[in-house]
C-alpha cells in the first residue's frame, strides 16, 4: 500500500511554464516532485468566467479604474468547483496553492495550505499595475477574499517576513510561517567556482560591472541604476551597466548595455544569464516596491553581492553585511555609488560579501530547503 503523502498542487496559471511569475510555480512544483510525496497537479485553472465579468471590467475602464476579476465571488466559486472536481477524480491528503485566491471558497475536508508572496491588504497603494486605481468596492472585495482564504487555510506560508507580518494581522499568527523562494535558474557550481569568479572580477578597484535585472524598468529603479553607474564613471571607476529583462525607452549612455529579455526556458537564455552573473561585480536593484526578488537568490547563487532598496520583502533576501547592502528607501544615486565605491575599495569586505552571498543561497535562498520545510508543514497539517 502506497502511504506517500498526496499533495494537490493548485496554480491558476500553467505551473509547467517557467516564464510564469518569475518561474515560482514551476520551481515549487519541480522541487515538490523530487520529495518523497505524490503530487497531483491541478493547474492551470479555467478562467471561462471572465466573459461573464466583462461588463465589470468595462465599467471600471470607463471610470479610469482597475479591477481584479479573480476576486469576484463568481471567479472564486469557479476556481473552487474546478479544484473540488479534480479532487474527486484524484484524491489527495492536502491542498497546496500558490495563491490565496483559488482556495478562498474551497469546500473540502482536507487541510489547505498556501505559499505565496503577499497579502492583498499590503499591495494596493504599494505595488504598481493592477493594484493601483482600485475602487473602494474593489478594495473591500480584495480584502474580503484574502481574509476568507486565511480563515480557510490550515497554514499560510509567505516568502518574506514582511508578508508574514501582514498576514498575522488578519489571522491566527500560529498558522503563518516564512519560507523564502529560491533561484529560478539551474545552479550546478560550487563554492570553489564562486571563489574563482569573484577573484577574477575583483582584481582591481578601478573597474566595476553592474547587473540590473527586471521587466519593470521604472518600478525596479532603472534610472537610478544608470545614474549610479554615471557617478562611478565620473569618480574614476570604469563602470558598465548590463540591463536584462526590459527595453528602456529613450537614449542611454554608452556604458549601458541593454541585453533585453532572456528566456530561462531556453539553453541560450540560461547560458547568457550564467555569463552575466559570473562576470558581474554587483547586482543593483534600487526598486521602489518588491515582494521578494527572485533575482537576489540568483545573484547570491553566483556570489554576487546585491545593492538594493530596503522595501517590502527585500531585507529577507539582501541582508546588509551578509550578502549585500540594503539602502533606505528613496536613497539617491549618489548613495548607491558611495556604497559601491566603499566596498570596491576594501577587497576583504568584497570577498566577505561574495562568499556570504553563496552561503545565503546554500542555506536559505534555495528551493530545495524551503520545499523540504513545506512538505513537513503539509505532513503536520494532515496529521492534525
Amino acid at each position: 500500500m502506497d502511504d506517500k503523502l498526496k499533495i494537490g498542487f493548485v496554480c491558476v496559471w500553467d505551473a509547467s511554464d517557467i516564464t510564469v511569475w518569475s518561474g515560482v510555480p514551476y520551481h515549487m512544483l519541480t522541487h515538490l516532485e523530487k520529495q518523497n510525496v505524490q503530487v497531483e497537479v491541478f493547474s492551470p485553472l479555467s478562467k471561462a468566467f471572465k466573459s461573464l465579468l466583462a461588463p465589470a471590467k468595462l465599467y471600471a475602464r470607463l471610470r479610469g479604474q482597475n479591477v481584479t476579476l479573480d476576486q469576484f465571488r463568481l471567479a472564486l466559486s469557479s476556481y473552487a468547483s474546478q479544484i473540488e472536481r479534480r479532487m474527486r477524480e484524484r484524491p489527495v491528503d492536502v491542498i497546496l496553492s500558490t495563491s490565496s485566491i483559488p482556495v478562498s471558497l474551497l469546500s473540502c475536508r482536507q487541510p489547505v495550505l498556501i505559499w505565496t508572496d503577499s497579502v492583498f491588504h499590503q499591495m494596493h497603494g504599494y505595488y504598481s499595475g493592477a493594484f493601483q486605481k482600485l475602487s473602494r468596492a474593489g478594495i473591500r472585495r480584495g480584502e474580503w477574499q484574502e481574509e476568507a482564504a486565511l480563515s480557510r487555510c490550515t497554514f499560510a506560508a509567505y516568502s518574506s517576513q514582511w508578508a508574514a507580518n501582514a498576514a498575522k494581522q488578519l489571522t491566527d499568527p500560529r498558522k503563518v510561517v516564512v519560507l523564502p523562494f529560491g533561484a529560478s535558474i539551474p545552479v550546478n557550481h560550487s563554492l570553489r567556482d564562486v571563489r574563482n569568479w569573484r577573484s577574477s572580477v575583483r582584481t582591481a578597484s578601478h573597474r566595476c560591472e553592474l547587473l540590473f535585472v527586471g521587466i519593470d524598468w521604472e518600478r525596479k529603479g532603472g534610472a537610478i541604476a544608470v545614474e549610479t553607474a554615471q557617478i562611478l564613471n565620473k569618480s574614476g571607476i570604469s563602470t558598465t551597466l548590463n540591463v536584462v529583462g526590459c527595453q528602456p525607452s529613450g537614449p542611454l549612455p554608452d556604458f549601458v548595455h541593454v541585453i533585453g529579455f532572456l528566456n530561462k526556458s531556453t539553453r541560450e537564455g540560461r547560458s547568457r544569464l550564467d555569463e552575466l552573473f559570473r562576470s558581474a561585480d554587483f547586482l543593483i536593484m534600487p526598486t521602489t516596491a518588491e515582494t521578494n526578488g527572485i533575482v537576489f537568490c540568483e545573484a547570491s547563487a553566483y556570489g554576487v553581492p546585491s545593492i538594493a532598496s530596503e522595501t517590502g520583502g527585500v531585507p529577507d533576501y539582501v541582508r546588509t553585511g551578509v550578502n549585500g547592502v540594503c539602502l533606505p528607501p528613496k536613497s539617491s544615486p549618489a548613495d548607491f555609488a558611495l556604497t559601491i565605491r566603499g566596498i570596491l575599495s576594501d577587497p576583504a569586505r568584497y570577498e566577505e560579501l561574495a562568499l556570504g552571498s553563496f552561503r545565503e543561497y546554500e542555506t536559505r535562498l534555495n528551493w530545495e530547503s524551503s520545499v523540504r520545510a513545506l512538505v513537513e508543514l503539509c505532513s503536520r497539517a494532515k496529521s492534525g
